[in-house]
């Protein structure tokens, strides 16, 4: 018996229809058959220096395991400062193969912005100036830290570059500014996973310190001691060994966002300008803790979850 050919053609248009039906889904879901996803954020820790304005960067490239990869897509320039207290901005969303990954590079150009104007990577003054940072046209930074991807997931990942370890005061130089070692850099600048990561966020009451600036440091709990109120390392860095930072808004804010689950400790210190109007640490803030039997030295982060405090500042430990 001969088929109807009509039948048959209609069959494979049939066919050939739900094959690309399908393969249209899997594009619009983001994912191929053999990779899951990865979504890349950039954050701030505060600089502790009223004489900057704004700390710009330009990345040109991302580099996963040694490779670039095709979620970033153009050379893009900010204002890393503006990034502070829960605010990120994406640098990259896009398909990644399934696995561990060990090593993600932001390759940076101090030469060009993407704009092509002088410099890609600055710090800007209150005065408006603008202060190169040198590195060159292909400038590495690399994020501490490893992350997972998984079929058919996406991996929501967050650089935080802490400027106030990232860049510091050329020798013998109160204006002009430079990154630290890279090694001091590879330890200012960690990733994280959002999903596993959470907040410490409150109010802090202060009417005894005459304080021109306070800034709250967190720490792995039993990370802090005495030293780190001295400058440490090859670019003499204070509380380097803190795993975030806040500076106290004028009404007493602070946030320290996206802290990896686990025991943290808070310290509040206090800081003065000199004559050169650049800030010294003056000594630690003593604190209540309101209406809360919370200790200060020992916060359960966990994840998604944000800690609230209401402190009130009760005295100074002068350094």
């Amino acid at each position: 018996m001969l088929r109807n050919p009509f039948i048959s053609l209609t069959s494979v248009l049939l066919l050939c229809a739900f094959v690309i039906s399908m393969s249209s889904c899997l594009k619009d879901n983001g994912f191929d058959n053999n990779s899951g996803r990865a979504r890349i954020e950039i954050t701030d820790a505060p600089i502790d220096d009223p004489n900057i304005k704004s700390v710009f960067i330009t990345v040109v490239d991302i580099k996963i395991d040694g490779k670039s990869w095709a979620g970033f897509e153009a050379k893009t320039s900010f204002d890393l400062l503006a990034l502070q207290k829960g605010k990120t901005k994406l640098l990259g969303e896009g398909n990644l193969d399934v696995n561990t990954h060990t090593e993600i590079v932001l390759v940076l150009d101090t030469e060009a912005d993407s704009s092509g104007n002088n410099f890609g990577c600055y710090v800007e003054d209150i005065a408006g100036v603008k202060r190169k940072l040198e590195g060159g046209n292909e400038f590495v930074v690399k994020a501490k830290g490893s992350f997972e991807t998984k079929k058919d997931q996406t991996t929501n990942l967050l650089v935080d570059m802490d400027l106030r370890k990232s860049i510091v005061y050329k020798s013998g130089s109160t204006t002009d500014f430079q990154f630290v070692t890279n090694a001091e850099l590879y330890e200012s600048v960690r990733l994280v996973d959002k999903a596993n990561t959470g907040n410490i966020s409150g109010n802090c009451s202060d009417g005894v310190s005459a304080s021109d600036k306070i800034v709250v440091y967190a720490y792995k709990a039993g990370m802090y001691n005495q030293n780190e109120k001295f400058p440490q390392g090859t670019s003499q860095v204070q509380f380097k060994n803190a795993v975030s930072s806040s500076a106290i808004g004028t009404d007493g804010s602070f946030s320290l966002s996206f802290l990896e689950s686990g025991i943290y400790e808070v310290h509040f210190i206090s800081y003065e300008q000199d004559v050169q109007g650049i800030l010294q640490a003056k000594g630690e803030l003593q604190l209540n803790v309101l209406g809360s039997v919370l200790n200060l030295q020992q916060l359960n982060v966990v994840a998604k979850g944000t800690i609230s405090l209401d402190l009130l500042v009760t005295g100074i430990l002068f350094f």
